[in-house]
């Protein structure tokens, strides 16, 4: 043993000691950081709201946001949100209208956000729910040309809006104005609508070349240059860089929308905040998850019983996801919970799990739910999409909790320990099954196919959180905590059909 010739330390010792002091200051100086992006992301993001008025309604049924500046004009924009989206996805552009002067009324439609009743599952019949989203669309614009004194209205729409609002001003002779962001709609044709802005993503290769489509049927030219005859004036620009959703956020659709409708303004580019605030959230949790209690570690299952647990438990989960239960009224959520249920337990009978419940098992599940519900879901639901479960989805969340705990305690056995990438390839084959059940069955389970990019948000945002709690911190305090919050996720963002 080698010894410090002044002190007598042992020299292995003491560079222990000093790369655990290094550690600590790298800690240290993460967390300040983290929290200081954080801090300035908050303010950035409420920035952007300030001298705009912001109420919430309901228009009959339907919940809505009016957005108007101090200098509002006698303009009225109604903006409209895609599948899976909300009034908060749109908020950028909402914003950025309200500053150039518009009165914005955004709204959440039918099995949205905080809208409470489903959609119809007729989504094949453009009498079915084609026409309840027109039909609400337009009791949206009549319920606020009653309260907004208006001599100008114009629709803005994302994604599957671009064909509600698009047919819903065929109805409205007075309505000459029309932003479509990501659009696809047959109901575009040479005399309708009279004035159309087509922004889409640059990599949404297809629907750019829908929205060229469009601008030939008065004038074949390209993107970037407005086109008018006889009275049709057309615009189809590409925002750089990004895709079907990151276009909403994107400068360029901001400043494009703005131009359109008249005023111009600054527009207000919050995505990069939205991101920097959820990024430092989740990297705030890593110091405090070493913070938390330690416990008892068990064994981890070796890598051939994982792959065997994942490829035995997927066609089981795929043949129960075909079952199409429906549950609360709502179409194909019980077959949802049956299919995540299923695979949870088949993966626990197969690798048979010792948990050694301690504290430290409720310590650290409730820190994950407290950080993951109570300020990454919040801080989402605010900023970003509608991501809080409410009305029907409250009881939804009840039903899917116990499935999505057998769920996520198998997922986090399975993949406890193990690299990044041997994760993400473990639980690939319940990926697969999910999806296939989808492809077969589109009627049924498939119509809740949002529910995979929300499973890759659980997987790489809530599972890197869950993996740094579990290092010798409570293994099954994790998993309970994990299905509660997949469950919220569930409940709270996937669009709901009716199962009459």
């Amino acid at each position: 043993m080698l010894a410090h010739p002044a002190f007598g330390v042992d020299v292995e010792q003491g560079r222990a000691i000093s790369d655990a002091m290094k550690f600590s200051q790298f800690t240290r100086l993460a967390t300040i950081s983290a929290l200081a992006l954080a801090l300035l992301a908050v303010i950035q993001l409420e920035a952007a709201r300030s001298s705009i008025e912001i109420d919430h309604l309901d228009f009959g049924q339907t919940p809505v946001t009016i957005y108007q500046g101090q200098s509002a004009e006698k303009s009225l924009v109604i903006v409209s949100h895609g599948f899976a989206g909300s009034r908060q996805m749109m908020e950028a552009i909402s914003l950025t209208l309200a500053r150039a002067g518009h009165v914005v009324v955004s709204f959440d439609y039918l099995g949205h956000g905080r809208h409470d009743e489903a959609l119809s599952r007729d989504i094949h019949s453009l009498t079915g729910t084609t026409e309840d989203l027109v039909e609400q669309t337009l009791e949206v614009i009549n319920h606020a040309g009653q309260l907004i004194d208006a001599e100008k209205i114009a629709l803005v729409g994302h994604s599957m809006a671009t064909d509600v609002v698009i047919r819903a001003v065929e109805r409205l002779p007075q309505v000459k104005d029309v932003v479509a962001i990501s659009m696809y709609s047959d109901a575009v044709t040479a005399e309708h609508p009279r004035r159309l802005l087509i922004v889409s993503g640059a990599r949404e290769t297809r629907l750019r070349e829908v929205a060229l489509q469009a601008i030939a049927q008065i004038d074949p030219r390209a993107e970037g240059e407005t086109v008018v005859q006889t009275g049709v004036e057309r615009r189809a620009v590409a925002a750089p860089w990004v895709g079907h959703v990151g276009v909403l956020w994107s400068a360029t659709t901001l400043t494009e929308v703005a131009d359109w409708l008249g005023n111009g303004g600054h527009p207000k580019t919050t995505g990069l905040w939205i991101a920097v605030l959820l990024a430092s959230i989740v990297g705030i949790f890593w110091p405090l998850a070493k913070q938390l209690p330690r416990a008892l570690s068990a064994p981890t299952p070796t890598a051939r019983m994982a792959v065997m647990a994942s490829i035995i438990a997927s066609p089981v989960a795929f043949m129960a996801g075909l079952s199409g239960l429906s549950a609360l009224g709502l179409a194909s959520f019980g077959g949802l919970a049956v299919c995540f249920g299923v695979w949870g337990v088949v993966v626990l009978l197969v690798l048979r799990p010792q948990f050694q419940f301690s504290n430290a098992d409720v310590w650290t599940g409730l820190a994950l739910i407290i950080w993951g519900i109570g300020i990454f879901a919040f801080a989402m639901d605010r900023y970003a999409a509608a991501f809080v479960p409410s009305g029907q989805r409250v009881p939804l969340m009840a039903l899917l909790i116990l499935p999505m705990i057998a769920f996520a305690l198998a997922d986090r056995v399975m993949v406890h320990g193990r690299h990044p990438v041997i994760r993400m390839l473990l639980r690939l084959p319940f990926i697969a099954a999910l999806l296939y059940a989808m492809i077969v069955r589109p009627d049924g389970i498939g119509l809740l196919f949002t529910v995979l990019p929300v499973l890759v948000l659980f997987f790489s945002v809530y599972g890197t959180m869950a993996a740094w709690a579990a290092r010798e911190r409570g293994l099954l305090g994790v998993g309970i905590a994990s299905g509660v919050i997949l469950a919220w996720s569930i409940a709270a963002s996937t669009p709901l059909f009716s199962a009459n």
